[in-house]
């Protein structure tokens, strides 16, 4: 989340959002959001439906496995990676290319 947080401006001229899905509750969302400044949008998904619908489900751990998603304006996946664990995330080069595409 840092990392994007970083390149928000950068990812925003290709017009586009940033959308953060946690099974954090609104509260830890806020905070979250506080203490690393956020500029873009925290969802809280406590029911885990988002999750389930991307299928990032963790079976064992009931929390989402961290995931990045680029999704074009009709609703199609254009970029996906589903990391191993919350230290495998793709690296912001691949992201922003993925973005030039669209």
């Amino acid at each position: 989340m840092v990392q994007l947080q970083e390149y928000s401006k950068k990812i925003a001229e290709s017009d586009t959002q940033i959308v953060a899905i946690s099974t954090d509750g609104e509260k830890a969302i806020l905070r979250t959001s506080r203490e690393l400044g956020v500029r873009f949008r925290l969802i809280s998904d406590i029911e885990r439906r988002i999750i389930n619908l991307f299928g990032v489900l963790h079976p064992k751990e009931g929390m989402s496995r961290p995931a990045t998603f680029i999704i074009d304006k009709r609703g199609v996946v254009r970029y996906r990676h589903i990391g191993k664990d919350f230290s495998d995330r793709p690296p912001i080069k691949g992201l922003l290319q993925a973005l030039a595409w669209l």
